[in-house]
């Protein structure tokens, strides 16, 4: 048999549900070190604009963090699928 779970059929699961599930991850991640190491003042917390991206102010710390925990989710989810398609396509039960 062929592998199914090629990555045209599997990108839009990846992209929505793989990225915004590793997107929740970051920002749970990213909100807990802030809480135990500090934010900083107030007046930096990074809200508008381009500070939102800035990795030093709150809101750009975690923000960033939902992107690197979106993507390696994404990517780990992309790999177990390949893998779950090429155990399928040879009919192999047995595992990894």
């Amino acid at each position: 048999m062929k592998n199914k779970l090629t990555l045209g059929r599997t990108f839009w699961v990846l992209l929505i549900a793989s990225f915004t599930t590793g997107m929740g991850n970051g920002s749970v991640f990213g909100a807990a070190v802030m809480c135990a190491v500090g934010r900083g003042p107030y007046e930096s917390w990074g809200g508008w604009g381009s500070e939102s991206y800035d990795p030093s102010t709150f809101s750009g710390f975690v923000d960033w963090m939902m992107f690197v925990f979106g993507l390696a989710f994404a990517i780990i989810t992309g790999l177990a699928m390949g893998k779950h398609g090429e155990l399928e396509a040879r009919g192999d039960n047995t595992g990894w």
